[in-house]
């Protein structure tokens, strides 16, 4: 017996009395369902927060998500599909290929991820036995050199360029031309191309700048479709005047990534104040972080919750020489202490994840439940007001500029895109660190929080 059980896009809607529903007859069916071995999952909420059901190929759609999938499978051509972090691009990226797959069973389609998403893509496509789709890293499918009729490319943003600070590793496709790049590689395999892009979130010299893209837009003709609601954020609050699109704003303009000076409702950094519950919230240290996804996992066990941070610190428990060991930590605080994260490659994953402190590479296009940041000392305040990056804090050796290439503004341009990305992590809650107090000052008088550090 064969269950097809796609939506194709269809809406769910929200109905009366569906809460009551979910707790009198939908939670007891599943765990009857569990009790005969049906199910290898007790807890519903567990299977709704895993990656297989947040990113199901065949999850239900909102009206704009289902739009654009409608338009690219009806006209097909160069794509670009652009959002804010929390617009669902990954979402829409494995419900196009699912349906790719489905109208054009002979079509080679290919998914180009971030390497710390590689396993998890191919576990969704497998899981839900979506045909004729590879799932590569960029660098590998410009080495494997095949020809895709489909080319769909989650986070373009991280392409990288030839540059001679980059991660020697995969530099080899450049043949050292300082005018290549993996967008142009890619491009070579003839696709139809959809790209799933956020300039915000550009994190290093060595990613493509965007006046490349733009070119590369240009000359192949590049339709935009854009992604304007916002989904990952989960405000929960009663009698709350705020909204995820609030609190998006209020990070963009807090960060003066945007400058528009977009209206936003300040309470939603302002509640914490007086509700310990609230979505957002400051902190004290780094160890009240951990102690807050302990409190949210105590609450809700089946969370995913991590913490993640600007990248301060030296990778000393990854060298060679200290990997086995368990006396060397890169984050210590008093008498606590932390390790990076052990791996970037499905990271989430990890036995010790919950226990270390995740960085940019780690976490990119991941969502969390609850999200701990720390904003540290790679990033504060100058005399004037503008937020600047601070270079010798700043410890990825891969993210370093060539001496005649090093730009100030550009340099904070991609320090405050780290913080956007971090930031924007959490669906049900964040709490934030400061380590740098002009820092912390700053952000409390742009909300209007009346507090002074001491």
């Amino acid at each position: 017996m064969t269950v097809n059980n796609g939506t194709s896009g269809n809406e769910s809607p929200a109905y009366q009395n569906q809460d009551e529903v979910l707790t009198d007859f939908i939670n007891p069916f599943w765990e009857e369902l569990f009790s005969k071995g049906y199910v290898l999952k007790k807890n519903l909420a567990a299977v709704k927060e895993s990656i297989l059901f947040k990113y199901s190929p065949f999850t239900s759609l909102s009206e704009e998500k289902n739009n654009i999938i409608n338009e690219i499978i009806r006209h097909p051509q160069n794509y670009i599909v652009s959002g804010l972090a929390g617009t669902g691009k990954t979402v829409v990226l494995t419900n196009l290929a699912a349906r790719l797959s489905q109208t054009y069973p002979n079509k080679r389609i290919a998914v180009v991820v971030k390497t710390n998403w590689v396993k998890s893509a191919q576990k969704i496509f497998q899981a839900y036995s979506v045909k004729n789709i590879d799932v590569f890293t960029a660098y590998k499918l410009i080495k494997s050199g095949e020809q895709y009729d489909y080319v769909l490319v989650d986070e373009p943003h991280r392409l990288r360029r030839y540059y001679s600070k980059g991660n020697h590793v995969t530099q080899d496709i450049f043949n050292k031309d300082e005018n290549q790049n993996k967008l142009k590689l890619l491009g070579k395999l003839n696709p139809c191309f959809i790209l799933f892009y956020d300039p915000a979130q550009t994190i290093r010299p060595s990613d493509i700048p965007k006046k490349d893209y733009n070119t590369f837009l240009t000359d192949n003709e590049f339709k935009e479709l854009k992604l304007t609601k916002e989904y990952r954020v989960n405000i929960n609050e009663l009698n709350k005047t705020y909204t995820s699109d609030g609190f998006m704003t209020g990070i963009q303009e807090f960060l003066q990534i945007d400058s528009s000076n977009a209206k936003f409702d300040h309470n939603i950094f302002q509640s914490y104040l007086t509700n310990p519950d609230a979505y957002f919230g400051v902190v004290n240290s780094i160890h009240e972080l951990f102690d807050y996804l302990d409190d949210c996992e105590n609450y809700e066990p089946a969370t995913q919750n991590r913490v993640m941070a600007g990248y301060t610190r030296e990778w000393a428990s990854h060298q060679k020489k200290n990997r086995d060991r368990n006396d060397v930590y890169d984050w210590v605080e008093g008498n606590y202490h932390w390790k990076w994260n052990s791996d970037s490659e499905n990271w989430l994953m990890k036995k010790n994840s919950r226990i270390e402190i995740g960085s940019i590479h780690a976490v990119q296009g991941i969502d969390l439940n609850y999200a701990g940041v720390i904003i540290s000392t790679d990033i504060s305040i100058d005399n004037t007001g503008k937020i600047i990056g601070i270079p010798e804090n700043y410890k990825d050796r891969n993210g370093q500029y060539k001496s005649d290439d090093y730009s100030k503004e550009g340099f904070s341009n991609f320090i405050k895109n780290i913080y956007y990305v971090l930031l924007t992590r959490g669906i049900d809650g964040v709490r934030v660190y400061f380590e740098d107090k002009k820092m912390q000052q700053y952000f409390y008088d742009f909300m209007g929080i009346n507090k002074e550090i001491q």
